[in-house]
């Protein structure tokens, strides 16, 4: 595997009257390089390297951070995709600094 980063995504705080929680997350592996050119605020919270440990990125669904790190990598999120989650994908968009996908 040739990835340099680790990113655990989906990590919400879900607080109740007496209990807080964390929702399960899923890793994504992806290439520094690749983020510094298409996703720089992203790129910035990540440490480069396999000994590093995985970057949590909270607030942000798994399957919205999978569009996300797709088109990173020069893949079209679909015309349904875009219409049902825009919201989300453009908030991520934002977040993460991928101007091109705004």
């Amino acid at each position: 595997e040739t990835a340099d980063v680790k990113l655990e995504v989906g990590a919400v705080q879900r607080s109740g009257r007496r209990k807080r929680g964390r929702t399960s997350t899923t890793t994504f592996h992806a290439h520094h390089f690749v983020l510094r050119r298409n996703a720089p605020a992203l790129a910035d919270m990540c440490t480069p390297g396999a000994d590093s440990a995985p970057t949590t990125i909270s607030n942000v669904r798994p399957e919205i951070f999978k569009h996300v790190l797709y088109y990173c990598y020069g893949g079209k999120i679909g015309k349904d995709d875009l219409q049902s989650d825009a919201k989300d994908i453009i908030d991520a968009a934002d977040r993460f600094g991928i101007v091109s996908l705004k």
